[in-house]
């Protein structure tokens, strides 16, 4: 059954659902990302990555690489000679087709996000089959700051959020249709595109794989092994267009050993040239990590962690005892949504945004709460419950992130209307170039020209 089928068999009520939070998300989306609305306060929030840092800087960079003939660049689909970046090579192709603002990206990476939406909803309709479940775990991740500060993006996000879901729901399918040998290959192929976009989902969604066939029951070393191959096989890509980029492989090593020794215990190698002089991590950083965790999470989902447990508590409550056979394989998603920060700990220090790279934890532990609370309550009863926990949920959000600055940037769109434009107005402030271009940096916003993403 194609997706088109599937979303075609829906209830009126969820169809009804769907197309208001669509509505709403792409116009909170296509407004926020006007060229009028860049310079507003709100889209430079340091805390979560500036506005500059996620959308002028790679076109800057795109546009530097457009400006070169076509096969004279070596760096087409890596960023900053190191990371895996198909969006990169998205913003120049875009660049070269005569885009002059990256206001045209940025409605490409809205589509993209629609699409990874709604590849959400169905491998969670899938997975729990239930319109209410898959409902609850979009609904949710609506609200949250990540994907609406990131809802124009031209970075990596919009490219990882799309192929992370086309990923799972072709595993789901899988899973879920005697193996077909099909929607494996789609799996391997949709994992390797999640893997070109940048490094952060290798291994939280190898280790999802993991999670959903525990609760499958149907764990495979042999498809296991099979999906563990395509992030090498990534990983092999990358260095060798890193090679290519830096002319030869010994080069390509030294930059690879260099930001991956600085990125996870803040260590240095020999002749490093990613700030060889200046250390990140400090003793009350390692004692106080896990409060920094917390609120890098915090911070990109807008909820309190306790919430989340609180989530899962009640979950296991009301599975009672078939807790053990129902949801071990949230152990793994959790372990899959913190590995990041497990890993990369002085990438979590230094950047406050980096709690979005669990945002799948936060879905699946609200879908495992309405899951288990649609499978407790009487049936009769089921959509009311779940009303008198959704309205308050939905009321706090649409106060807290829609209305202030859905407000804000319509208002400012009116405004800019009505005055004659001004000179350099679709570009970022003068003071954000410039601390863009200058040597120093803040320790949450880092420089392109030093190459310290």
């Amino acid at each position: 059954m194609s997706p088109s089928h599937e979303l075609a068999q829906l209830s009126r009520k969820t169809c009804a659902f769907l197309v208001v939070v669509f509505v709403l998300f792409n116009l909170f989306a296509v407004v926020r990302a006007l060229p009028v609305n860049s310079q507003l306060s709100e889209n430079r929030e340091a805390n979560r990555g500036t506005y500059n840092r996620n959308v002028y800087r790679v076109f800057r960079l795109a546009k530097g690489q457009a400006e070169q003939p076509f096969f004279d660049v070596k760096n087409h689909g890596i960023f900053f000679d190191r990371n895996p970046g198909l969006f990169m090579f998205a913003a120049e192709l875009f660049v070269r087709a005569g885009a002059t603002t990256p206001f045209p990206n940025q409605l490409f990476a809205i589509l993209l996000w629609n699409i990874g939406l709604v590849l959400l909803f169905l491998w969670l309709l899938k997975l729990f089959r239930s319109e209410l479940v898959a409902a609850a775990g979009l609904g949710f991740l609506l609200t949250t700051p990540f994907l609406l500060f990131y809802s124009s993006s031209i970075h990596h996000e919009p490219w990882c959020f799309c192929f992370f879901n086309l990923t799972f729901y072709c595993f789901v399918r899988y899973l879920q249709q005697d193996k077909s040998r099909t929607w494996l290959v789609a799996t391997c192929i949709a994992y390797f595109l999640l893997c070109q976009s940048y490094w952060f989902y290798y291994m939280s969604a190898g280790i999802l794989i993991v999670a959903l066939q525990v609760r499958a029951r149907s764990f495979s070393l042999r498809d296991t092994l099979i999906l563990a191959c395509v992030p090498v096989l990534a990983t092999l890509t990358t260095f060798l267009q890193v090679a290519y980029a830096l002319d030869g492989v010994d080069n390509a090593l030294f930059r690879m050993k260099d930001i991956a020794a600085a990125r996870t215990l803040d260590m240095r190698i020999e002749h490093s040239e990613w700030y060889p002089d200046r250390k990140f991590v400090q003793p009350y950083h390692i004692h106080r990590y896990p409060i920094t965790v917390m609120e890098r999470i915090e911070l990109v989902s807008g909820y309190d962690v306790t919430t989340f447990g609180t989530m899962l508590f009640a979950s296991a409550a009301l599975a009672g005892r078939q807790v053990w056979r129902r949801l071990p394989w949230m152990l793994l998603v959790i372990f899959a949504g913190m590995c990041w920060h497990l890993v990369m700990i002085q990438h979590t220090v230094i950047h406050r945004f980096a709690g979005m790279y669990g945002w799948f934890m936060w879905v699946l532990i609200v879908a495992v709460f309405v899951s288990e609370l649609q499978r407790a309550v009487q049936p009769s009863r089921v959509r009311l419950v779940a009303a008198a926990f959704a309205i308050p949920f939905a009321i706090y959000a649409l106060q807290r992130e829609y209305v202030p600055y859905l407000t804000t940037y319509l208002k400012n769109a009116q405004l800019i209307a009505s005055q004659p434009p001004k000179p350099g107005a679709s570009e970022p402030p003068k003071k954000e170039k410039k601390r863009e271009t200058s040597g120093k940096t803040s320790a949450d916003t880092l420089s392109a020209g030093d190459m310290k993403e």
